[in-house]
């Protein structure tokens, strides 16, 4: 039986929608947030977007209240929304955002194929997020890693693995085929529950101690080094398309264009692949401004063997 809140928020949202029907300005609705797919409770809002004809608009963010509960409303015009959908990553969090929403009403009905392509999962974009999110995952890993190998402080490597937990379930739930939400650590737990009760269970619930820590440590290189060549996939195709070492800085032009990745990153990555002999490192002669007259060291990367690369 729903609870009267939830009745509220409901009776708020129909008659919202029924005014904003009426606006001939407004041709569609999407519902997101907790009362499309989840449980509101008294501290809760509605969150929505508004699709309106094309028109230069004065605001693309606004508060409304019905039945004294908040409505936050994104207003975007119809060729704003085809285009934010286009471009969108499709496993980004924006995406799964999306992907959970109810579209209320329509009055156009290419919006309705625009709504239904969000749940496509392109493979191009999957990859580059994984890309992504595995060059985040060696950044904390590090941090995590120098404070318990050279620094000797357990408790705070463990605060950077638990930072990490985030980033390690959305890998997992990006390739189970699926786009993490909000709640994407349970996603994961669900399809690797071993690794995610000792590494979230373990530590966010449980007691931090050395050995603990220590092992964590372990089953996250074990987890990363299971997965390199899928996490930094692209990284590798760009290289063998190149047949030539390219440095680390036309790299992040090249992948970046879709996700953002910045050079710092991404060189983490390539050293991963390097010390683990995939690629090679060799140094590239570069200026650090058009009109210098200086040569500096840039990393380059190139595969070392194409053969061993599929």
């Amino acid at each position: 039986m729903e609870s009267a809140i939830t009745i509220a928020y409901k009776e708020a949202l129909q008659s919202f929608v029924e005014r904003v029907r009426q606006d001939d300005q407004i041709i569609a609705a999407i519902l997101l947030g907790s009362l499309s797919y989840d449980q509101v409770w008294e501290k809760s809002d509605i969150d929505m977007k508004l699709i309106v004809h094309d028109q230069k608009l004065a605001k693309h963010a606004m508060c409304f209240v019905e039945n004294g509960i908040p409505i936050n409303a994104g207003i975007h015009t119809r060729d704003e929304f085809k285009r934010w959908v286009e471009k969108s990553v499709s496993t980004s969090f924006s995406h799964s955002y999306l992907l959970r929403g109810t579209l209320l009403f329509t009055k156009d009905k290419s919006l309705e194929d625009y709504f239904a392509n969000i749940r496509y999962i392109g493979e191009r974009d999957r990859q580059l997020q994984l890309l992504q999110l595995g060059c985040h995952l060696l950044a904390m890993l590090a941090k995590a890693e120098k404070w318990f190998y050279v620094k000797h402080d357990p408790a705070y490597s463990a605060f950077w693995l638990i930072k990490m937990i985030d980033s390690l379930a959305q890998i997992e739930v990006i390739r189970g085929g699926e786009v993490p939400m909000r709640e994407c650590v349970q996603q994961a737990s669900a399809l690797n529950p071993e690794f995610f009760r000792d590494i979230y269970s373990g530590l966010v619930g449980g007691s931090v101690d050395a050995d603990k820590v220590e092992s964590s440590l372990e089953r996250v290189v074990a987890f990363v080094r299971e997965r390199e060549l899928e996490l930094f996939r692209p990284i590798m195709d760009y290289l063998k398309q190149e047949r030539d070492a390219r440095s680390i800085s036309e790299m992040s032009d090249k992948l970046g264009t879709i996700v953002r990745l910045d050079a710092g990153l991404l060189e983490m990555a390539c050293s991963w692949l390097t010390e683990r002999e995939y690629l090679t490192q060799i140094p590239m002669s570069v200026k650090p401004t058009p009109k210098s007259r200086l040569f500096l060291d840039e990393p380059g990367y190139m595969l070392q063997d194409e053969d061993d690369f599929v």
